[in-house]
């Protein structure tokens, strides 16, 4: 092969590249013709969609957030009524059991809270008995230990304490009410 044939194929190579490229920048700017052909109409009508678009999310947003602020309110109301029936509840139980203490079934309740100490800890010389200032005089009746007054016993009942072993029980009606009080604040059933 000489070189004009060489430089002939040449030639003919770099045509067929340059026509593949006019090919791909005509289908470019046909398509760019096409694109810029459009009317004002479908322009303004994408516009238009796309802030409805926004719209409906800002909306839906401010729903949420309102459904949200509403839920919590009805829950707070729910928990606060629920806090004032349970306060009314044991307010009503304890005037109940201000009463009992001040009826006659009141001394058989000492002796039976006296006999469950002695199931729990050895009531002998080194327990003390702790009662209400108004209950030391009926206590000390009632056992050889010492009695001593507690002023931190509010409703009624005993608490006692081995010394020897640093042993603690309560049986006063504060405790039991206190418990009662808790147990019933954490029922699954009362849970919103």
């Amino acid at each position: 092969m000489d070189n004009n044939a060489k430089l002939e194929l040449f030639r003919q190579a770099i045509q067929e590249q340059a026509d593949a490229e006019a090919k791909s920048i005509i289908a470019d700017m046909r398509s760019k013709k096409a694109a810029a052909g459009r009317t004002q109409e479908e322009i303004d009508a994408k516009v238009t969609l796309n802030g409805i678009k926004t719209e409906i999310t800002r909306s839906r947003t401010a729903f949420r957030k309102e459904m949200s602020k509403c839920d919590y309110d009805m829950k707070k109301s729910v928990l606060m009524y629920r806090s004032k029936l349970i306060s009314e509840f044991f307010d009503d139980i304890e005037a109940k059991l201000k009463s009992f203490v001040d009826s006659a079934e009141y001394e058989s309740f000492l002796r039976r809270s006296l006999e469950k100490i002695r199931a729990s800890i050895a009531i002998d010389s080194a327990t003390v008995i702790y009662a209400r200032p108004c209950d030391v005089d009926i206590v000390r009746t009632m056992t050889s230990c010492e009695v001593t007054s507690d002023s931190n016993i509010q409703l009624g009942g005993l608490r006692a304490m081995c010394r020897v072993k640093n042993v603690l029980c309560d049986v006063t009606l504060d405790v039991a009410l206190q418990e009662e009080m808790r147990a019933f604040a954490d029922k699954s059933e009362l849970s919103l």
